[in-house]
């Protein structure tokens, strides 16, 4: 296995003296890396350091740190590791396990680089990964540049193994007899790469052999038209920033404008593994449209303002506040609360104001709560409810709930729950109209 060629096309190779910091699991690709650049470090004047990360999803991860330090210690290789909780920060986020990982383990390879004063970040990456990544972009939508794959190089991150197969890899590890650990999760088909790992990539291979090689052939081909295309796009946009002229994005053939989308949502300080056709279609939706906002994932929101596009990142929804009679701002809406025996706008929530005697707050909706809505025959998540009617999950999240001593009473725009509904004609009622912030003013809820 002869890594130098790749490695020196693609300017992989630090400096004289410098550091290559190895990103290395303890699995048999992760190990493979590790020593080869060991040895070709003592060859071409540079060293190597690695970096571990638990995820805090296994009870078998203390053994694999173990594993990783006795290795690095026996070769002298300075070795950083690191702990924190994937689970706990998806959760946190709002994103895929999988997006938080990905997050997480780019942020401990940066720490970890600064800290062993390392010029480059080596990951593991190899054919059957480029295969992988080629075939779940092209099931996303994700366009061309999605069906380039990974790149070679991105930053300070180097992928040495990239046009590298598996047989190879395992026939180094042989012949040099180093060990490696496996990762049970690897074997969990819950995950979508893993179900491709270990379901359809056999069945590809076994109906044509050559199959992982001509994905990444394909990938190559496109990588490289991509780079002139991204090369012609980005001397249009600004130096700085996620701001347009909407007029200048319109004039651009529909695929530099989607390129131009791409490139302005990389500027973003989010993830774009959760970006996909459907996206860049919306975007594309808003932009030939009268304006107004976009929700996006990530928190990310495109803006269509007069003659400006711009992406922003979105508000986080503000924590519930105490509603009272008259005009209350919450998280873009304005929110008009009126006592009234009178009938109400029909657009408007009616709640009986007799069983509303602590007063109301409105907020966030909480994950679980749910509505028992007029002539349904029963109680239903406000995530159903939602979904049924098209709303995004990340606009679910920042519409105004209305709580009565901590139960739900009422969401907009779905309605009032049964329970807190007016019984009598002529009782007083509780109106709560909503106005929501769009371009150029607001809608009446």
């Amino acid at each position: 296995m002869d890594l130098m060629p790749f490695m020196t096309q693609h300017h992989m190779l630090p400096p004289a003296g410098g550091r290559i910091l190895c990103a290395v699991s303890g699995g048999r690709d992760s190990m493979c890396l590790l020593h080869y650049l060991w040895q070709l470090g003592q060859r071409e004047n540079f060293t190597v350091a690695a970096v571990h990360m638990d995820h805090g999803q296994r009870d078998t991860a203390q053994r694999d740190v173990f594993f990783v330090q006795n290795f690095c210690r026996e070769r002298r290789i300075p070795c950083v590791t690191e702990r924190v909780s994937v689970p706990r920060k998806a959760e946190e986020w709002g994103v895929s396990i999988e997006e938080a990982g990905r997050t997480l383990r780019y942020e401990t390879f940066a720490r970890a680089a600064k800290l062993t004063g390392s010029d480059r970040i080596a990951t593991a990456h190899h054919a059957a990964d480029q295969a992988e990544t080629v075939l779940l972009n092209l099931l996303r939508g994700a366009g061309a540049e999605g069906l380039a794959g990974i790149p070679p190089v991105r930053g300070n991150i180097i992928r040495p193994l990239l046009e590298t197969s598996r047989q190879e890899i395992e026939a180094y590890l042989a012949e040099n007899n180093i060990s490696h650990i496996e990762d049970e999760t690897n074997r969990d088909t819950t995950m979508t790469r893993n179900r491709l790992r270990l379901t359809i990539m056999p069945l590809l291979r076994e109906l044509y052999p050559g199959a992982e090689e001509s994905i990444c052939r394909t990938a190559r081909i496109l990588r490289r038209e991509e780079e002139c295309w991204q090369e012609q796009v980005g001397a249009l946009l600004p130096d700085t920033g996620t701001e347009m002229e909407r007029q200048a994005l319109l004039k651009l053939p529909y695929a530099l404008r989607l390129r131009a989308m791409r490139m302005l949502t990389e500027r973003m300080p989010v993830g774009r593994k959760d970006y996909g056709a459907v996206h860049y279609e919306a975007m594309e939706r808003l932009l030939h449209g009268p304006g107004g906002l976009l929700h996006l994932p990530g928190g990310v929101v495109a803006v269509c303002r007069g003659e400006t596009f711009s992406l922003q990142m979105e508000e986080k929804a503000p924590e519930g506040a105490a509603l009272l009679p008259g005009v209350t701002r919450w998280g873009g809406y304005t929110i008009i609360l009126e006592k009234s025996k009178r009938p109400a706008a029909e657009s408007a929530l009616v709640l009986d104001a007799d069983k509303i005697p602590g007063g109301l707050t409105v907020g966030p909706c909480r994950p679980g709560d749910g509505l028992h809505l007029a002539g349904s025959r029963g109680r239903r998540s406000v995530k159903r409810l939602c979904s049924d009617r098209g709303i995004a999950p990340e606009e679910r999240d920042r519409l105004p709930a209305f709580y009565v001593g901590g139960k739900l009473a009422a969401m907009w725009p779905l309605g009032a729950d049964e329970e807190f509904l007016p019984r009598e004609t002529g009782g007083e009622m509780i109106t709560i109209q909503i106005k929501r912030e769009i371009a150029g003013g607001y809608s009446n809820g």
